[in-house]
């Protein structure tokens, strides 16, 4: 369903899969708040790169629970995410709940990365 990991550099990397229920989804999200929290207190800021390509599309209820996801992953100085989606349409879906230039979606993996890591701000910790 889903995992949670955070490299060398620090960035906090997510891997995303499957059909998810409402409790899953909020196990999501208490995991997220505790990474997040745990990266920032080390370096500042956060980088996340959620790889959400094994993921399916979502039932409204479980998309509901992520209404505020965005100013959870976006909430300080320096914060950058970017999600990786399987496909064209995917991608699409995904920038429409998007509004910060801080949070992009991406079909490749290191197209994603690189643009996470080009515009660090200032030394992190």
């Amino acid at each position: 369903m889903y995992r949670f990991e955070i490299d060398d550099a620090g960035v906090l990397k997510v891997e995303t899969s499957g059909f998810w229920d409402v409790p899953t989804a909020r196990g999501y999200l208490s995991e997220m708040k505790r990474y997040l929290t745990n990266v920032r207190d080390r370096w500042g800021y956060s980088l996340v790169l959620v790889d959400g390509r094994e993921s399916q599309i979502q039932p409204k209820e479980v998309m509901d629970e992520f209404e505020n996801l965005e100013s959870l992953l976006i909430s300080t100085r320096g914060d950058r995410a970017a999600y990786i989606v399987a496909n064209s349409l995917a991608k699409m879906q995904a920038q429409r709940l998007t509004a910060s230039e801080r949070l992009k979606v991406f079909l490749s993996p290191t197209a994603a990365r690189t643009w996470l890591t080009a515009y660090e701000v200032g030394d992190r910790r």
